[in-house]
């Protein structure tokens, strides 16, 4: 059972549903949330309208644990199961009905790499995504993770925001840096209180908007057996045409088919995971 802590301002106004640690290991925004549940019940911060409801730990057993997933990555099956088979499908079942009753979700998670450049997914625009995107403090933004999954067949993308999307709703991904990086659980607060702000759930100012890069995913790599990337690459490292970021331990080398971008980058990929996407600046 999945824990989770409304507030309902004396307007009306919007529904936001802020979630953190939908992988078990992506603790930021799960030291974010306690953070702000801790001012709003000292009275430091009022919810004047609308309502927020937040739910520090999504995945319980993978938090407690410290690690990514008990059973499958539960990014990948947010949506209703008839008849769940596992943990985090499970947790879908209590989730998914949350996103469908508020109107904008902020998913917060963190990446796998130390020094991990913040950035933010805008994968189904419209007028709250843009609003949302452009209070957040992050330089880039990352556009058409729901093209590629189109486009290539070996994963099912069942993510919170196409969750949301379905239920007629709009959700944003904030990936606040790396994992147990205090200026990622920083960055995660400061997003909260935006959001807030710029959807007039709090009296406080709305933020100014940063200039932001927009970056056009366009693959992703399977690992499909034994290999490693060719040096430590860090989320949002340029890459060359033709250079070769990974190798199987059989010898074969991948190479990317234009200059852009290595993103989310995965050292430590287990064999049927995500190993790296690639995209290029719009």
């Amino acid at each position: 059972m999945i824990e989770k802590f409304e507030y309902i301002g004396e307007n009306a106004g919007i529904s936001l549903l802020i979630l953190a640690a939908v992988h078990g290991n992506e603790t930021a925004g799960t030291i974010a949330c306690r953070r702000l549940i801790k001012e709003i019940e000292e009275g430091k911060i009022k919810i004047k309208n609308g309502r927020l409801t937040m739910v520090p730990v999504c995945n319980p057993e993978a938090y407690r644990r410290d690690v990514r997933e008990i059973d499958q990555n539960l990014n990948r099956v947010m949506h209703e199961h008839a008849n769940p088979q596992n943990y985090e499908q499970k947790l879908a079942n209590e989730i998914c009905p949350l996103i469908k009753s508020h109107r904008i979700l902020l998913d917060l998670h963190s990446t796998h790499c130390e020094g991990d450049v913040p950035f933010a997914f805008c994968d189904y625009p419209d007028e709250y995504n843009q609003k949302l995107i452009d209070g957040l403090d992050v330089g880039y933004v990352l556009e058409g993770w729901p093209q590629i999954y189109q486009n290539q067949s070996e994963i099912e993308d069942y993510s919170t925001e196409h969750c949301a999307h379905e239920y007629g709703n709009t959700a944003t991904t904030l990936e606040c840096g790396y994992h147990k990086s205090p200026a990622a659980a920083e960055l995660a607060y400061h997003a909260i209180l935006s959001t807030l702000a710029n959807f007039d759930l709090t009296a406080a100012p709305k933020p100014q908007s940063r200039a932001k890069k927009h970056i056009e995913m366009k693959n992703f790599v399977i690992k499909q057996r034994a290999g490693q990337l060719s040096k430590a690459y860090k989320h949002l490292d340029k890459v060359k045409k033709g250079e070769v970021v990974a190798r199987y331990d059989d010898g074969e080398e991948l190479t990317v088919a234009e200059d852009g971008y290595i993103l989310l980058p995965n050292l430590n990929c287990a064999v049927g995971a995500e190993w790296y996407y690639f995209g290029s600046a719009k």
